[in-house]
């Protein structure tokens, strides 16, 4: 069986962009050099001229992505009252909010970028085109390109991104990721998030972990509450989807999940299965493997259902895997597995398809 490699391999940028006063709303006459009215006092980031190349930062290990409900928003009063929060993006230095109409809130409009130190920020509003794309919303601004990404299984370290003209780009890692879910009017691309706790299922499945069998051999109790860590999703009144992050690693964690249903006397819990690919022998096709735990970076969307995730074979990123799975019953069912074996240093956009 091919064994996940771990190495603390993460090179990310953090780089002072996105704040820059010195770009205006995509609604007004663009001007690279001039000031925005929302602007208190210009940033010291001002004086750079965006032509200049990146200032790339010493390696640093990746952050873990805190991913919710836009409900969580400590300030929703930023896209004003006539409009609704969208999204919301937070890096080390930036906390960009995403906002639509109140009469059009599944599509997104305005681009609200503020710095975190108070000293400026950069409004844009998209009139004529969508902003919402596959996997992240971009605005234009005079040439160039504000990304905001989401979380998704081929993308699991989304960042915050300005393209220049020339090509040239500076990225931020976002440390937090709020979109709205299937109860709010907008269900577009966003991976539901784990239900705040109003059962006992996570406690109940913790505490009785040994004798369900989760996490026999590799559990670490302290890192439960870490990174992506132990959560529960309800599927329903009574039933629960509960992930058990077993331990973590360098760069990913290594998860174990069960369903947990409220029955009298007691809850009845099934523990769950997945199946993926391991790499066979030269010129034989991958086979086929079942598991209990999963490496990776895991996604559970309660709205379709369905969990991705992808997996590291090393930091680096060159080689893993991705999957697809839709819980149906009490199995999760693979719906598609991704995977690059081959760890050469050579980075491609999609693994190929192992299954179907």
């Amino acid at each position: 069986m091919l064994q996940t490699r771990l190495s603390l391999i993460a090179t990310l940028t953090s780089l002072i962009f996105l704040g820059c006063t010195g770009q205006e709303a995509t609604n007004s006459t663009p001007s690279p050099t001039s000031s925005l009215a929302t602007t208190s006092k210009p940033t010291s980031s001002l004086s750079e001229s965006p032509q200049s190349t990146p200032t790339n930062s010493s390696p640093s290990t990746a952050k873990a992505i805190a991913v919710g409900d836009i409900k969580e928003i400590e300030d929703n009063s930023v896209c004003g009252k006539t409009k609704v929060t969208y999204a919301y993006g937070e890096t080390s230095n930036y906390r960009v909010y995403i906002c639509a109409d109140t009469n059009a809130p599944e599509r997104p409009r305005y681009y609200i970028s503020r710095n975190k130190d108070g000293s400026g920020g950069l409004d844009m509003e998209a009139m004529n085109y969508n902003p919402q794309k596959s996997g992240a919303i971009e605005f234009k601004n005079d040439g160039y390109l504000y990304t905001l990404e989401s979380p998704t299984t081929q993308n699991p370290e989304p960042v915050l991104r300005v393209t220049f003209p020339n090509g040239k780009l500076n990225e931020e890692q976002l440390l937090r990721y709020l979109s709205r879910s299937n109860n709010s009017s907008n269900s577009n691309n966003a991976d539901a998030t784990a239900s705040k706790p109003s059962s006992s299922a996570l406690q109940y499945v913790l505490q009785n972990r040994e004798s369900l069998g989760i996490c026999k051999d590799n559990f670490r109790a302290e890192d439960g509450s870490k990174a992506i860590g132990s959560r529960e999703f309800q599927i329903s009144e009574k039933k629960y989807l509960v992930q058990i992050q077993c331990f973590l690693a360098a760069y990913q964690g290594s998860f174990e999940y069960a369903l947990w249903i409220d029955e009298s006397p007691k809850p009845r819990v099934i523990p769950l299965e997945f199946d993926g690919f391991q790499e066979s022998k030269e010129g034989e096709p991958p086979k086929r493997i079942t598991s209990r735990s999963i490496a990776g970076t895991p996604r559970f969307n309660v709205r379709s259902q369905t969990m991705t995730n992808f997996t590291k074979f090393r930091g680096v990123g060159d080689c893993g895997s991705s999957a697809l799975y839709k819980l149906e019953g009490d199995r999760m069912v693979l719906q598609e597995f991704r995977a690059k074996y081959a760890c050469d240093g050579k980075y491609i956009k999609d693994f190929p398809i192992i299954y179907p």
